[in-house]
């Protein structure tokens, strides 16, 4: 037997059920259980939904469009029948019929199954409902005010929420339908509004079970009125269809989510924010220039209504994007997505996503659309990673297990080194070209040449491709070395061409605890900084993020090759690859150094000349003069790198200023005002602004290289001058 369409009205009386019982319904009473009524809250949420609502209501009834409800449970107890799902439109409908029958004087015994609506809720409201029956306003005033007006409206009602809530229904009401003619008859003659009916017997449920799987005492939801527009949108296009989805939002995809399930134990949020991510991947695709629509309502109708170009193609996307949820192997989605991901630590097999949280369905149930502060609490990268595993999941047929495994380890790469790429606003949304790369590289395993992912990450994961063919017995080193949370991928800081030194680089950055050791001992092969703006230099120091920037390719700075070629070097000699190790290199170099002692003998023998957090610094007189920034930017306060190791020698003689903004701060002689300013060739003492002495440093007059070390000597100056008795 097939489902049963029923109206407010015919609800009353007499039924068969699925099994051809037949059983009776003389009364509908809304139980204690349930939350107050809240379709007529003032907060704007409700109020949208209201308005929503009504105009598909209206719609339905003024173009005698029949529109279809959901599904109504609840139990039938003494030819009562008990909704414990349904309440709030029920109480609409009840609304909305006592209008009609009174605006238009409808006969009290056409009418009188309204006496048979109550609410179990509280006396107050059920008193209501029943005076509200017996009144006949006249309509001269707002209705509410008529009503509140009435000897018998009584002074407590005021704090009774559901008499509150359909008090502005009722306006509502009034307001929407109030040239409506023959309302009556299509709400009872020729009823355009019905609904599914099913007593929980027929469910399989118990009440108790049915009470914790629903919302009691929650309030309302935007799922229980979007459900019911979706399904006539879908109903113009296929009606079948439309009984088939309203089928799987009750059925399979509420199985689906349910683990889901937030605190107040419905799954109605998980599913609006997987709507709203599915949705927003078509937006992104076909209205690349307009920013997301926010209104779901809105939202649905522009992708899945009849006015919609693709809504066939939407609306089979969104029916797949959630039946492959339901369909996975895996006797869960946790698992299923533990045997493609792994968290903070490298898994053979595995991608590292860097993140303890594996589910990412979950993770965009949980948090999609929402944000901290002005950043997406589901950000872009995620979105994108979790797209290319409904890609997967809606073809495996074409796509075997093994392809997938290597083709996310690519995706992942792309996503997580195309931080300026991945744009969704306004003009610079670039999420189209990156969904389609991103399907491109699950079905294909193709990297396309057009504008998308981060180029320089393109070309190498095609060279990954034909050098992980080439080279089988590396690629569990190599993508050990990808997993690396320095690189995140991008391995071009070590290159292909020294696949000896993958298990090396991660042996160096897992052993050293003093990352500024690694600064110093690159210094001792070249210059491995990197240069911007001139005279603005990158070096890596004790912070993690300076070395990742350093370690990535851009178009903003240049030198990266001799970053490359210098650390490469390191790794080839390194033998030790502690702190220990490092430092056994360091002096071991500077008990080389005689004769001559360029800047990089500096910063290699005194760890204070790189003092920021940042590894930023500033070369303004080449080639001694340079100063550190404590901020990533060259406005940044700063201090002068050569002081900064003079007073690290001897703080006791020396104090040094603090931070200086957009200049040298500069050493002190310890208790004077006497400044010490480092110049390229010479030291410069003033005081009260007035040069009293200036300190030559010998150098070699050729090239300008110190032949002293600049440190001791002027300490050794300053002893014979200012702290020799």
């Amino acid at each position: 037997m097939g489902l049963t369409e029923y109206t407010f009205q015919n609800l009353f009386g007499e039924h068969l059920d699925q099994k051809g019982n037949l059983f009776e319904i003389h009364e509908i009473e809304i139980p204690i259980i349930q939350r107050d009524y809240a379709q007529g809250r003032n907060n704007s949420n409700v109020m949208r939904i209201r308005t929503r609502f009504l105009d598909a209501l209206y719609n339905a009834l003024t173009m005698h469009k029949k529109m279809t409800l959901d599904f109504v449970y609840g139990e039938i107890k003494d030819k009562k029948f008990i909704p414990l799902d349904g309440q709030q439109r029920l109480t609409t409908l009840f609304l909305l019929y006592w209008y009609a029958a009174q605006k238009e004087h409808i006969n009290e015994q056409d009418s009188i199954f309204l006496k048979h609506f109550t609410y179990y809720t509280r006396p107050s409201s059920r008193d209501f409902c029943e005076e509200l029956v017996k009144y006949s306003p006249t309509f001269v005033e707002t209705l509410s005010e008529e009503i509140k007006n009435q000897s018998w409206f009584q002074y407590q009602w005021y704090n009774d929420p559901t008499i509150l809530s359909m008090l502005v229904m009722i306006d509502a009401i009034d307001e929407k339908f109030r040239e409506v003619e023959a309302l009556w008859d299509s709400l009872t003659v020729n009823p355009c509004l019905s609904f599914y009916f099913l007593p929980i017997s027929e469910m399989g449920l118990t009440d108790e079970l049915y009470v914790k799987m629903n919302s009691r005492g929650k309030p309302l939801t935007q799922f229980e009125h979007f459900k019911a527009e979706f399904e006539e949108l879908i109903k113009e296009y296929d009606e079948n269809l439309s009984k088939e989805i309203n089928h799987k939002f009750d059925i399979e995809w509420t199985d689906m989510l349910f683990p889901y399930r937030g605190d107040n134990q419905i799954i109605d949020d998980e599913f609006m924010r997987y709507f709203f991510y599915i949705s927003d991947i078509l937006f992104y695709q076909q209205y690349p220039k307009s920013p997301l629509e926010q209104d779901e309502f809105v939202l649905a109708k522009t992708l899945y209504g009849s006015g919609c170009p693709k809504q066939k193609e939407n609306i089979e996307f969104l029916v797949k994007s959630f039946d492959c949820w339901c369909n996975v192997d895996e006797n869960s989605i946790d698992e299923f997505f533990s045997k493609f991901l792994s968290g903070q630590h490298y898994q053979i097999g595995k991608v590292k996503i860097y993140q303890d949280n594996l589910n990412l369905f979950k993770q965009c149930c949980d948090t999609y659309r929402e944000y901290e502060g002005r950043n997406r609490k589901f950000p872009l990268n995620m979105t994108l990673l979790l797209y290319a595993f409904i890609i997967y999941l809606q073809n495996k047929s074409s796509v075997t297990e093994t392809d997938f495994k290597r083709r996310i380890r690519i995706i992942r790469n792309l996503i997580w080194n195309s931080q300026f790429e991945i744009r969704a606003d306004g003009q610079r949304n670039n999420m189209p070209q990156l969904l389609e790369e991103t399907r491109e590289v699950v079905l294909h395993g193709r990297l396309l040449d057009e504008v998308g992912y981060n180029k320089n990450q393109k070309e190498e994961e095609k060279k990954k491709l034909e050098w992980v063919s080439a080279n089988p017995n590396y690629v569990d080193s190599l993508f050990h070395l990808e997993d690396d949370p320095i690189l995140y991928g991008c391995v071009a800081i070590i290159g292909l061409e020294h696949s000896q030194n993958f298990d090396r680089f991660r042996m160096l950055f897992n052993s050293v605890t003093d990352r500024k050791l690694i600064h110093r001992a690159l210094l001792i092969y070249d210059d491995y900084s990197q240069t911007a703006y001139g005279n603005v230099h990158y070096m890596g120091n004790s912070n993690l993020s300076t070395w990742r920037d350093l370690f990535h390719p851009t178009n903003q700075r240049n030198g990266f090759e001799r970053t490359s070629n210098a650390l490469n070097c390191l790794l080839d000699s390194l033998t030790d690859f502690s702190d220990k190790g490092l430092n056994q290199l360091i002096d071991s170099y500077i008990e080389q150094q005689h004769q001559k002692f360029d800047w990089r003998y500096y910063f290699i023998k005194y760890s204070e000349t790189l003092c920021g957090n940042w590894g930023v610094l500033c070369l303004n007189e080449a080639p001694y003069d340079w100063y550190t920034l404590r901020q990533s930017t060259f406005r940044g306060f700063n201090w002068q790198s050569i002081a900064r190791a003079i007073y690290q020698i001897a703080p006791n003689k020396f104090t040094m200023g603090n931070w200086a903004y957009m200049q040298y701060e500069p050493l002190f002689i310890a208790n004077t005002q006497k400044k010490i300013m480092v110049k390229n060739d010479h030291f410069e003492i003033s005081e009260n602004d007035c040069i009293i002495q200036s300190i030559q440093i010998p150098q070699d007059e050729n090239d300008g290289i110190d032949i002293v070390d600049r440190v001791e000597y002027f300490i050794k100056v300053c002893d014979e001058f200012f702290f020799v008795k």
